[in-house]
């Protein structure tokens, strides 16, 4: 028997966070000796950095004695353990090597709290490169548009004016005596912005390799996730000439996890956060994680730890066009600020110039799968016509080609580049005429030696109707507005929460979309990336700014200022229809210096800073929240309450908004009086939205304003599931709904051979090989399952066989139409063959968080009749 071949999800993923891959150790079917890695946590004394700073020697001493009595332990059992890591500050545990066979003897060693695979994170993706003089260009605008304002161009262009931080730069706010701790692919420290000289060096002051296992943690060129955790670096306390991060004076600890020797796993990223504890750092970002992962997994708990003991921990949401209920992790770590992204105001395009007698630039996106574009140069436009027949020899010399579309589906603009490249052209252009103000999609399939870059049907118009040998010129920038449905507000690509077990996630948002950030020297200095990748420094450079003007703040505290001061936003591409659901935007857009002004003690903040209400089931939730008053007046409030638009199901990108509302009550009055330098406590009541599906996501702001202000003071924010989880199918609609000739789940004989769900035939008495085994396709839509089996049963209904059995599965739904295959292969439970006769195939689901007084927890399907053959 064997355990399910995944398919790949459909759903876009963007930047670092994205599904994980296998386990580490996934190859251990090759051999039962093998020696795989896990991860060992202790319950005997707590990880170090929990206990206050005059306590941690002694704590690291006890965390020692019990990783010592671990070891002594395991070899008394006869147990081979090689230690690779030992973590004693943000957890309590070692990273071991042991013999598969031996794997699971270690969770009965005594003082084990849990042993855990090392999941695997994807590496991000690389971020566009920028041309020194595009940014020189893109400096420019920025200044000539906001003369107004006293910012000096070179803020805009990297951290925009949507948060305050321009304003908080003017006010003397930069960071200074903070030091951010970088988790990611490594820091250019040799960038100007970043130090410009050796490592370590006045920006740059520390670090470690820890993919590679060196001490230089430099962000190399040839790594697969170079330039991301430049990219990052800049954003949270780059500052040169060209651009200027969130925290300009901010000192930063690189710590590289994503490298060229080893993939960037649980085990690795975990011993980053264990050394910048050590180190002493005062915030971390991390714009990393994995799809699908529990927030009591050890790298979340790290993470709690690491921000429990007093240092802000700033996560990536994760990205994905995939609905509701997919925040990655450590993103749903208790302790985690976890942030979503939003759109910039622009989109700054690398451009080039026409010499057709206007001045506006050329905006285009460079096909991954082609060169470079230059950053300078000039060359003719010829416009080519026909389909993928050769050209003549040295017909398009030095000019660089237009296609126009073909209109035939077997040729494809990658054929044509390639054809244009043979024919000598310098260049290729490519655009679809029905989507005039829109990029067309990317280019397929292998690659050309030639640049070749997509451009909006209304500026191939443009080129179209000028002379003929209109001539292009590489190396402009083009600065685009974003549509009023866009700019500022949520990217449609940012992942929602909550948490799969109903964490409130993301907590807040950030600016992540098109920012122009710092890249290594080998990718030309500067470059542009989106996604929560971008968000999180984002807030992380935030949370220097108020870790500079109040040192010593605790990770709740700055958590409050963030989320008590965020501005709600509206609805993307519907702003006009109310706010984007909680879901997705957490508390809402980060207000520098909003928050500046709630730890500065010039104005009160509320906590808990956010209600997680969980699954109301018809019933309304109590929730209390202080309200603390630091100020030498005392302040009357007016308590209400704003609601978002909610989400129905399905849990996919196919979510379906809804315009009813919760209602929030305040118990006993509408209006408080806090004194001067104290606190009052005020209950409100929740309840869920009448006449919604169940599982509807519904949330919003418990808002306090000041007697005679239009505007919240403070806003609580709340999120909760209407009516009953458990009701919420565990097959997802999706699937059908976009593929409707086909059925989910699907029994079929073959692996790609699936449409109908009809019975089967397993015959193993013939020579093929594809009616061997018998197959089931699943796309699955709850968020998590506590347990998930596949089971065989014979004729009688008895269960014979289980091929899959597995715990904590997350949907693999994805933006719709992921799916997954499992196999039975005609074998019993020990492994011997099953007798020829009538079977049939049953998913069992148990959903996590099932409560048995309402809807059932367990839901079961069973497919049509397997018929063995023997």
């Amino acid at each position: 028997m064997y355990k399910t071949t995944l398919a790949a999800t459909t759903g876009i993923l963007t930047l670092a966070l994205s599904l994980p891959g296998a386990p580490a150790d996934a190859a251990v079917a090759a051999g039962p000796d093998r020696a795989v890695t896990r991860i060992v946590t202790l319950d005997g004394a707590p990880a170090a950095q929990r206990f206050a700073s005059p306590d941690r020697k002694a704590a690291r001493g006890a965390v020692d004695r019990s990783q010592e009595a671990l070891l002594d332990a395991a070899k008394d059992a006869g147990i081979t353990l090689s230690v690779h890591r030992r973590y004693r500050n943000v957890v309590n545990g070692l990273a071991v090597e042991v013999p598969a066979l031996q794997a699971e003897r270690l969770r009965t060693l005594p003082g084990v709290a849990s042993v855990a695979e090392p999941q695997v994170y994807e590496t991000p993706e690389r971020p566009t490169p920028v041309p020194r003089d595009v940014v020189e260009k893109a400096v420019a605008q920025a200044r000539a548009t906001t003369k107004s304002s006293g910012t000096t161009g070179r803020e805009n262009v990297t951290v925009t004016d949507l948060t305050g931080v321009p304003q908080a730069h003017r006010e003397g706010h930069t960071g200074k005596g903070v030091t951010v701790g970088i988790i990611d692919s490594g820091v250019a420290y040799d960038h100007p912005a970043l130090g410009g000289g050796d490592f370590p060096n006045a920006k740059v002051l520390g670090g470690y390799d820890f993919a590679d296992e060196d001490a230089d943690p430099y962000d190399d060129t040839d790594a697969p996730a170079a330039g991301h955790g430049t990219h990052v670096a800049g954003i949270v306390a780059g500052d040169d000439e060209h651009m200027r991060g969130v925290a300009p004076d901010a000192t930063l600890r690189s710590y590289r996890v994503f490298g060229n020797k080893n993939p960037a796993t649980d085990d690795i990223i975990v011993a980053a956060l264990d050394r910048a504890a050590a180190d002493g750092v005062d915030v971390v970002n991390m714009s990393l994680g994995a799809k699908g992962e529990r927030s009591s997994s050890v790298l979340s708990l790290a993470v709690t730890n690491l921000a429990d003991s007093g240092v802000p921990t700033v996560v990536a949401n994760g990205n994905g066009y995939a609905g509701p209920f997919n925040a990655g992790a450590p993103a749903v770590a208790d302790g985690a600020i976890a942030v979503g992204s939003t759109y910039n105001t622009h989109h700054p395009y690398l451009a080039f110039t026409l010499d057709d007698g206007s001045s506006a630039p050329v905006p285009y996106e460079a096909s991954g799968r082609a060169a470079a574009p230059p950053p300078a140069g000039d060359h003719p436009i010829t416009p080519t016509t026909g389909g993928c027949e050769p050209l003549p020899a040295g017909s398009l010399e030095g000019q660089i080609a237009l296609f126009e579309p073909s209109g035939d589906l077997y040729c494809r603009t990658m054929d044509r580049a390639r054809n244009a490249e043979a024919a000598g052209a310098v260049g290729g252009i490519y655009y679809d005429p029905s989507w005039p103000a829109e990029f067309p999609g990317p280019t397929c399939c292998e690659r050309t030696g030639i640049p070749l870059v997509g451009i909006r049907g209304s500026d191939a118009a443009r080129i179209l109707a000028a002379p003929a040998g209109t001539r292009l010129t590489w190396g402009a920038y083009d600065g685009t507005p974003m549509t009023p449905g866009t700019a500022g507000l949520m990217d449609h690509g940012s992942s929602w929460g909550p948490g799969n077990e109903l964490e409130f996630k993301p907590d807040l948002a950030a600016p992540g979309g098109h920012i122009l950030s710092t890249l290594p020297r080998g990718l030309d200095r500067y470059g542009v990336m989106s996604g929560t990748s971008m968000a999180a420094p984002h807030v992380a450079g935030v949370v220097a700014l108020l870790l500079e003007e109040r040192p010593g703040l605790g990770s709740e505290e700055v958590r409050a200022a963030l989320q008590n001061t965020a501005a709600p936003l509206a609805m993307t591409d519907t702003p006009d229809r109310g706010r984007q659901p909680v879901a997705q935007q957490g508390a809402g857009i980060v207000d520098a210096v909003a928050a500046l002004a709630a730890v500065s003690g010039d104005r009160p903040t509320a906590t808990p800073s956010r209600f997680a209400l969980g699954d109301l089931e018809g019933r309304q939730r109590l929730r209390t929240a202080t309200v603390h008053n630091p100020t030498d007046r005392p302040v009357t409030y007016r308590v209400g309450a704003s609601a978002a638009v909610s989400a129905a199901p399905p849990y996919t990108s196919d979510w379906q908004p809804t315009d009813a509302a919760g209602s929030v009550d305040v118990h006993g009055q509408d209006r408080i009086t806090v004194p001067a330098h104290g606190e009052r406590r005020v209950t409100v009541a929740v309840r869920q939205p009448a006449g919604v599906a169940q599982g509807t996501l519904f949330g919003g702001w418990v808002e306090f304003t000041r007697t005679g202000a239009r505007t919240p003071e403070i806003r609580v924010p709340y999120l909760g599931v209407a009516g009953d989880l458990d009701a919420v199918s565990a097959i997802n609609p999706s699937f059908t709904k976009v593929n409707t000739t086909l059925d989910n789940p699907a029994l079929r004989p073959g692996y790609f051979d699936f449409g109908r769900n009809v019975p089967t035939t397993v015959d193993l008495t013939d020579t093929a090989t594809g009616n061997d085994k018998a197959w089931v396709m699943l796309s699955h839509g709850f968020p998590m399952h506590e347990r998930m089996r596949l089971q065989v049963l014979n004729a009688r209904g008895k269960v014979v066989a289980t091929p899959y059995d597995e715990r904590w599965v997350a949907r693999n739904s994805g933006a719709g139409t992921g799916q997954a295959f499992f196999d039975w292969d005609a074998t019993l439970a020990d492994g011997s063959p099953a007798p020829a006769g009538r079977y049939r195939l049953r998913f069992v689901f148990d959903k996590a968080l099932g409560d048995a007084r309402h809807a059932p927890g367990t839901e079961t399907w069973t497919s049509p009749e397997v018929t063995l053959v023997r």
